[in-house]
């Protein structure tokens, strides 16, 4: 097999679909960028406080338990005599479920739960298609494709989708990603085509909702069931949306049924703390809030276009800059074709440059496992009380400092990795 190579020459990774580097060489360097990561947010909560940092990666992933909960967490006897289907019917109702058709349940991550369902419906060597609006699809899906010993094979865009049936693929099942890791959307329409191709040759349909909140809120679609009736959904309550990081498996009830025994067989469904933290966050969501956010990426659009030279996207209720492209700028910048880094590392250099001096923390920053080498800005939570001029002042500083350090590895090292 050819080795795939970005436009630099790098050779991808197929585990992550981008290339490693010298710095970020796996996932034990990504996990102790995330660890210094956190270093830093330490030291500006010991400085300022709570004020001092700012959250831009469209995640909370925080526990809003409440005083009567803690009759519930006694123990998982006293929570199970009182817990009777209500996170399931809130989260059903969201996803514009019946509940005589469907059913879900809340497994401990949206990658759990991809693993539960790719454990249960495949056979060995059965085909899943992955169909991505742009770049790839998450790589828990790949992943959990393989574990269960099926066979995986992706197209971008539904016209792709549409040729690789034409040209004999027959697929066991489809999964389709409203929204991938690096934020760019697939319309509804394209996505309801894709369906009708699937049911006509008979494959499973799977979505990859995990961003339905903001879908939802932003693009103003419908939801995840009844987004051409599909066999399953997966959706996160921790993307834009203020519950710990988990996911909700919805779908028929007779997948359903088997998906869970599977989750729970291995370990995979949330205990009594996530769920009793993923119901609050249900009820108290409010899709304003990422409209809000929204409209700050929308205002802020053109100004980071001007610093990007026009590469700049809008990531739903965000800005995003591809690393690819990130990279090309900054070696422009700074005069030269020779790089040091590799795209994703660019995209962490940037993004740390930005948590250094100002409390910024993006995706690139927090994140682990590494889903995309994209410069993400999310706007949600906390975009609006940084303000639009303080956020484009930090993104500036952040391309600059990439494009003074863009030939030299040992100080990107230091600045990702810290004393590691």
């Amino acid at each position: 097999m050819s080795v795939r190579t970005d436009r630099f020459g790098n050779p991808i990774d197929p585990a992550v679909s981008y290339a490693r580097g010298t710095i970020l060489a796996g996932e034990l360097e990504e996990s102790l960028r995330q660890r210094h990561g956190f270093e830093l947010v330490r030291a500006f909560f010991a400085r300022g406080g709570d004020k001092s940092v700012y959250n831009l990666t469209g995640l909370i992933r925080g526990f809003p338990l409440q005083d009567p909960d803690d009759e519930w967490l006694k123990s998982y006897i006293h929570f199970n005599a009182r817990v009777d289907g209500q996170l399931e019917r809130v989260a059903l109702k969201i996803l514009g479920g019946d509940e005589a058709e469907h059913d879900g349940f809340l497994s401990n991550r949206v990658s759990a739960g991809i693993l539960a369902i790719m454990l249960t419906v495949l056979a060995e060597n059965d085909l899943v298609l992955s169909l991505v609006p742009a770049d790839r699809s998450h790589p828990s899906i790949r992943s959990a494709v393989h574990l269960a010993r099926g066979r995986f094979e992706e197209v971008i865009g539904v016209a792709a989708f549409e040729a690789a049936y034409a040209g004999g693929m027959r697929p066991k099942l489809i999964v389709i990603s409203t929204i991938g890791p690096s934020k760019h959307h697939m319309d509804a329409v394209d996505v309801l085509r894709a369906v009708k191709v699937a049911r006509q040759h008979g494959a499973m349909v799977m979505l990859d909702d995990a961003h339905m909140a903001a879908r939802l809120a932003w693009y103003e679609e419908v939801p995840g069931l009844a987004l051409g009736a599909p066999d399953l959904v997966v959706w996160s309550l921790d993307k834009h949306l203020g519950g710990p990081r988990s996911g909700f498996v919805a779908g028929r009830k007779d997948l359903i049924r088997r998906v869970r025994a599977r989750a729970f067989a291995l370990g995979l469904e949330a205990q009594p703390a996530l769920y009793m933290a993923g119901l609050h966050a249900l009820e108290a969501w409010d899709p304003q809030t990422i409209r809000e956010a929204g409209e700050m990426a929308r205002r802020c659009f053109e100004p980071l276009q001007a610093l990007t030279g026009g590469r700049t996207y809008m990531a739903g209720p965000g800005l995003a800059v591809g690393g690819e492209d990130l990279l090309d700028l900054a070696l422009e910048r700074a005069g030269t074709r020779r790089s040091a880094l590799v795209p994703v590392e660019a995209v962490a250099v940037a993004s740390f440059a930005m948590m250094e001096r100002d409390g910024i923390v993006t995706i690139p920053v927090a994140g682990m496992p590494g889903a995309a080498s994209v410069f993400r800005i999310m706007m949600f939570p906390d975009g609006g009380r940084l303000g639009d001029d303080r956020l484009l002042a930090s993104a500036k500083h952040g391309l600059d400092t990439l494009a003074a350090v863009v030939s030299d590895a040992t100080r990107a090292r230091v600045m990702l990795m810290g004393g590691a």
